[in-house]
């Protein structure tokens, strides 16, 4: 059975994430700087945010991410799902550079 081209994900996409670092500092205002535990603040971009509440963990392959102020919480890829409205697959697919390849 063949699989669509939208439904695939290669077996190693974990490996092919970005680097959450390179990842926030490029869909987020103002990263502050990473603390000692590898976490950072940011302003959060779910909820009218004027000061940093969002903590986004740069240290780490998953690269999570927490806001105690609004609730949203979740990894790298949750974090991308919720911001570009995709689905799963295609928000790994996204995050890879794999789109629109069969």
């Amino acid at each position: 059975m063949s699989r669509s081209p939208s439904t695939y994900l290669p077996k190693d996409w974990h490996d092919r994430l970005p680097d959450p670092a390179n990842y926030y500092a490029q869909h987020l205002d103002k990263l502050g700087n990473i603390a000692s535990d590898g976490w950072a603040m940011v302003p959060c971009p779910f909820h009218d945010d004027h000061s940093p509440s969002l903590r986004v963990r740069l240290t780490s392959r998953k690269g999570a991410y927490h806001c105690p102020a609004c609730g949203a919480h979740g990894d790298m890829v949750a974090f991308h799902m919720a911001r570009t409205e995709l689905p799963f697959k295609e928000a790994v697919r996204d995050l890879i550079g794999f789109r629109g390849r069969a």
